[in-house]
């Protein structure tokens, strides 16, 4: 660890002053060039993973191949989807982190001489629309890496025209007596992935082109490292589990690392991720998260299809000396290799970061985690339960909780989900792109009881593995923990209240998940009723076929593997509800349906249900019969 007394009087320093400009302390930063998360010489230690690495090998490859096809890409134009150019940031970002590192890796002229035009496109754009901020952000990082990376290689007139473009229409946008709308800068003191993603940026342009601007650079860094450790770190704050879910663990996470990772390589500044034990345990998090085939727990606004490889893990990998949290990627490789789709690994536009963080060796034999249960409680409480790690015949339930209101919510408080070795038995949807519902007029940002961003199917109550009670919304404030979670011999369990969240429909509701005797999965509801009955659908979302055999029992299907669904509780008839979306801009679910019952609950009454998900080959078990949550 580097100074870091120096550091926080730094901070201090920052902090009363406001950040201004005259009275920031300047930061030291490695002279010349480059210093952007590979220093000079670096070049060798990435080549000898590569040399003794055959997964690096392949990534190491793939960038040098798409890096020929890009020799030949159409030239980049400032068209915006929506409100976003985010799109043409990304297009940047890959295209000029992959033909620079092929070039420091090569020494082929051809790979600057084609970034340098990337970089000389975008920089001719009148912006990088600041009011979208992370479209400036990526694309801010896109050009200093580029530019730091490329220095020696670029003319005076590219470098003079390069360092105009990440000063002016990068740093001055994220400063409020620069900018013409400071309203822009809300990321500074948010703490999702918003917050991680533009400090990066700003840092990564203001240590590219720091000799021409050491006092506004220095500010720029050290405003970046307040910022992200005082709201993007908290995050994970304090079990490691992140609110916006998996997809966003990984956008946010990879700038937070790239951001720690500049700042620690080029400054005297320490970041101190590795100090941060929350933050650290969120590696944990990600590999209970994973499921096999190139699944997860997909709560909130995720999309599976984007579930690249997790590269922040292979960081925490090297710096925990750990490899089981490499055990969840490694399962991902070998799926998408043996189905011959291997190649898609090595998509992402982040991808030089893996040659530079991964450990040596980095995937073979990666053992399984020793635990079996993870929780994690903070802004979105979380419980992840297996009977054991890995083969068909692994068990996976997932539980979820927090509040409506958060980042990238939807309204799935209590929501599970379940695995049996690759196949998703009950899911949830996951995201639909945020543009398809804005262009429809929809503000999916606005969080209020009424706002229209609850008003999508696959973000509202009805999609969701839930009790509706009385065809009524989840109140968006309430927070729901996991109240109490174990593992013993043959039951893994964890559950949740959920009688705030439910707006006082009821007097009182909990819900409990767990894997019993390792061989098959339960949820257990437990309802008290006021004085009043209250309407309630059970359901749960499945892409299995689904056959009801009685009135509480059902088969799901899913590719010649069977799964019984047996229900206990008084008045239960199961039926199936339509996935087929309610509205014209809903994206459409094929292959869904909800599996569940509907009923009437009296007043001042108290009602359990059991729902037992029992694989086939167990389907004469004699399920124990659940107790009250309370005993458990």
């Amino acid at each position: 660890m580097r100074n870091k007394l120096g550091f926080l009087i730094l901070l201090t320093c920052l902090s009363m002053n406001n950040g201004t400009a005259a009275e920031t302390a300047e930061v030291k930063v490695v002279s010349g060039h480059p210093r952007i998360m590979m220093l000079a010489g670096e070049e060798k230690s990435i080549r000898d993973k590569v040399a003794s690495d055959s997964f690096l090998a392949q990534a190491h490859e793939s960038i040098l191949m798409t890096s020929e096809k890009m020799l030949s890409y159409p030239q980049l134009e400032s068209v915006k989807t929506g409100k976003r150019l985010l799109e043409v940031s990304r297009k940047a970002l890959k295209q000029i982190y992959y033909l620079s590192y092929s070039y420091r890796m090569t020494g082929d002229v051809r790979f600057a001489d084609q970034a340098e035009k990337v970089m000389l496109q975008v920089c001719s754009f009148s912006d990088w629309n600041p009011s979208h901020f992370l479209d400036v952000a990526e694309m801010t990082a896109a050009v200093s890496i580029g530019y730091d990376w490329l220095y020696d290689r670029l003319s005076e007139t590219s470098r003079s025209i390069i360092r105009k473009a990440i000063l002016e229409k990068g740093l001055y946008e994220s400063l409020p007596e620069k900018t013409d709308s400071p309203a822009n800068l809300h990321w500074l003191d948010k703490k999702n992935n918003w917050n991680a993603v533009c400090n990066m940026g700003m840092a990564c342009g203001a240590v590219a082109i720091y000799e021409d601007c050491p006092e506004l650079a220095s500010e720029i860094i050290l405003r970046s490292v307040k910022s992200a450790k005082e709201n993007t770190l908290r995050e994970y704050w304090p079990d490691g589990n992140y609110p916006e879910g998996y997809m966003y663990w990984n956008y946010g996470t990879n700038f937070l690392v790239m951001l720690a990772d500049i700042v620690e390589k080029a400054t005297d500044l320490d970041f101190g991720l590795e100090d941060d034990p929350a933050f650290m345990r969120s590696g944990d998090y990600m590999v209970h998260m994973t499921t096999q085939g190139f699944g997860c727990f997909d709560y909130s606004d995720c999309n599976v299809k984007e579930n690249k490889l997790c590269l922040p893990l292979f960081w925490m990998a090297s710096v925990r000396n750990d490899r089981s949290l490499l055990y969840g990627e490694a399962g991902r490789i070998e799926y998408l290799q043996n189905i011959g789709k291997g190649e898609s690994l090595f998509t992402f536009r982040l991808l030089p970061s893996l040659l530079i963080w991964a450990p040596e060796n980095c995937i073979g034999s990666n053992t399984a985690p020793a635990e079996r249960l993870f929780v994690g409680q903070g802004e979105t409480p979380v419980a992840l339960l297996r009977n054991h790690f890995g083969g068909e015949d692994e068990i996976f339930v997932g539980l979820k909780g927090g509040a409506c209101e958060n980042g990238h919510s939807h309204m799935d408080i209590g929501s599970f989900v379940m695995y049996r070795g690759r196949h998703q038995w009950f899911k949830d949807l996951g995201y639909q792109d945020y543009n398809s519902l804005e262009k429809e007029g929809l503000d999916l940002f606005r969080k209020a009881q009424d706002s229209p961003r609850w008003q999508p199917f696959r973000i509202g109550m009805y999609s969701h593995n839930l009790i509706v009670f009385d065809d009524s919304l989840q109140r968006i404030k309430p927070r729901a923990e996991i109240t109490s979670f174990g593992d013993r011999d043959g039951f893994v369990y964890a559950a949740t209240d959920l009688t705030e969240v439910q707006g006082g429909l009821v007097e009182s509701y909990r819900r409990g998940v767990a894997i019993v005797d390792d061989c098959y999965a339960a949820v257990r509801d437990e309802i008290r009723t006021q004085d009043k009955d209250v309407r309630i659908r059970w359901a749960a979302l499945t892409p299995a076929s689904v056959e009801i055999l009685d009135d509480m029992t059902a088969l799901l299907t899913i590719r010649g593997d069977s799964l019984y669904v047996k229900v206990e509780g008084k008045g239960v008839k199961l039926e199936t509800y339509s996935t087929d979306p309610p509205h014209y801009y809903d994206m459409p679910n094929p292959g869904t349906v909800m599996l569940g019952f509907s009923m009437t609950l009296e007043r001042n009454t108290s009602h359990d249900f059991n729902v037992y998900m029992i694989p086939a080959e167990y389907r004469e078990l004699k399920t124990a019969q659940m107790k009250d949550i309370d005993t458990w």
